[in-house]
């Protein structure tokens, strides 16, 4: 009886470490977890765009995310609101490969502040949320780096292990990391800004932005290159080339 009980769990173990697998080979070849299925995160970067590579989002409506960890200036008359997966692939080429540059061009200058939006796709981006979200405004933007590179290791990993220790790394111990990944606050936290994403905005996919400024909102899904996203941000502030430079 206990050899079939320990086959049975072997099995299980591994249907579980396949179906994340999967999950992850998607998310990697462009497809992103929905609603219990896949999505094509073209098909949804392609949906309808009036502006070049954005769509219109509703003008009128203020974004309640949470600016605690916003990089750049309060007085910025732009904000960019990126909403993100720690588990997402796309995600992680935006944050660590894009990103830095919109930094130098628009946050350093002043035009734009940012403000990342945890949209988790599954548990284990939640619980690595949760984690971010407990760190000190010094220590959060490195961890949220370390998270995207070091993807694979910690989102495969059958237990939390790699998320702790990473935690560790930065200051937060075992029991306070505990403490953090079950609090039920800030996972609702989490959630409704996820909610609002979904239902006002339509983001239904990872990663997205939203340029919100004094013309309202504008929403860009999927990613693109850096070339056309900054003449799209050009147009939209109303900069020259030489005062965007």
């Amino acid at each position: 009886m206990e050899k079939i009980i320990k086959k049975i769990s072997h099995i299980i173990s591994f249907v579980a470490v396949f179906f994340l697998s999967a999950v992850f080979y998607f998310n990697f070849k462009g497809f992103t977890y929905v609603d219990g299925e896949f999505v094509l995160v073209k098909q949804i970067a392609e949906a309808a765009p009036q502006n070049g590579i954005a769509v219109i989002g509703p003008r009128n409506i203020r974004i309640t995310a949470s600016d605690k960890y916003a990089i750049g200036s309060s007085l910025a008359p732009w904000t960019l609101y990126e909403y993100s997966s720690l588990g997402c692939p796309h995600c992680a080429d935006f944050h660590l490969e894009v990103l830095p540059k919109l930094i130098h061009d628009y946050v350093d200058s002043g035009y734009i502040r940012v403000i990342f939006v945890h949209f988790p796709l599954d548990k284990k981006s939640m619980k690595a949320a949760l984690l971010a979200r407990c760190m000190s405004y010094e220590d959060y933007h490195a961890f949220v780096e370390k998270l995207f590179d070091y993807q694979r290791s910690w989102w495969l990993d059958e237990d939390d292990d790699r998320l702790l220790q990473y935690a560790a790394e930065f200051g937060l111990g075992y029991d306070e990391a505990q403490m953090c990944m079950h609090n039920d606050n800030a996972a609702q936290e989490i959630v409704t800004d996820r909610q609002q994403a979904l239902t006002q905005f339509h983001i239904n996919g990872t990663p997205a932005l939203v340029l919100s400024g004094p013309d309202g909102n504008e929403i860009i899904n999927g990613i693109h290159g850096y070339n056309k996203l900054k003449q799209y941000i050009d147009q939209r502030l109303g900069l020259s080339q030489t005062e965007a430079e």
